[in-house]
């Protein structure tokens, strides 16, 4: 069977509209040997489509995810040479992200001016001193700014926290520089986060696309302790335009978590 008529086969499962013409779709295989294929869509209609696509991952092995980019050029944009992956992405996802959660810290107390200010950043890093300031209701926020998808992409893993780590071009920040030992995001960062929140909260990758994530989010926490903790890890992963206690009274309880990056 063609990618084409796997693709068209995946489209009519789920009450899909299958294309007729080569036009419009494309396929491509990534270096870990995964098949990406992809349709044009229009943003009218496409969280839908992805719903229902997502709704038959277990059956078809590939997972939807909404983009501007084409599969191509997903792969086109391949770094010349493979960069290191954090195997606790996969089996101990929340140990990476607490380590990366402490070099987060680590940084800002090095960078504080004074220790007032050290003792604010403590505070907003730790759950049990962030949660009483988590308000009774959320404040409105807006997941969607930005989101243009243009493309919708099936990509050949069981799960959607796989994916930043098979393409080649995650979102990242270029200012993004706590990991440990003060390096650069690694794709296994990006899987090591969505793969917690998946297993805590049923968090799927929605959108990716250069330089914004799209997470939704089937049981996002309610409590006010698990509200925090969560937003701290939400700010580690994406601090550009934002800080925890917003995060824990604008997006963390709602379905749709949107992360962005300069």
């Amino acid at each position: 069977m063609t990618n084409k008529d796997r693709l068209a086969e995946i489209l009519r499962s789920a009450g899909l509209a299958t294309p007729d013409t080569e036009a419009g779709t494309e396929d491509a295989v990534t270096r870990a040997g995964s098949r990406v294929l992809g349709i044009r869509i229009t943003g009218d209609g496409a969280v839908d489509a992805w719903r229902r696509l997502l709704a038959l991952r277990d059956g078809t092995g590939f997972h939807p995810v909404l983009s501007p980019l084409s599969p191509s050029a997903w792969l086109d944009r391949a770094p010349d040479e493979e960069e290191p992956f954090d195997d606790r992405a996969i089996t101990a996802p929340r140990e990476l992200v607490a380590e990366i959660r402490d070099a987060a810290l680590a940084d800002h107390l090095k960078g504080a001016g004074d220790e007032s200010e050290a003792d604010e950043w403590r505070d907003e890093f730790d759950p049990e001193r962030l949660a009483p300031s988590v308000s009774p209701v959320p404040k409105a926020s807006d997941p969607w700014s930005d989101f243009r998808p243009s493309w919708l992409c099936l990509v050949e893993t069981s799960r959607g926290f796989h994916v930043p780590g098979l393409l080649p071009d995650r979102a990242r920040g270029r200012n993004w520089d706590h990991g440990p030992g003060g390096r650069p995001m690694l794709g296994s960062d990006h899987v090591a986060f969505l793969h917690t929140w998946y297993d805590r909260f049923g968090a799927e990758l929605l959108y990716l696309s250069g330089s914004l994530v799209i997470l939704d989010v089937a049981r996002p926490p309610q409590e006010p302790l698990a509200v925090a903790e969560a937003a701290i890890e939400q700010y580690v992963y994406a601090p550009d335009e934002t800080d925890a206690p917003q995060l824990a009274n604008r997006q963390v309880r709602g379905g749709t978590w949107r992360f962005w990056w300069d």
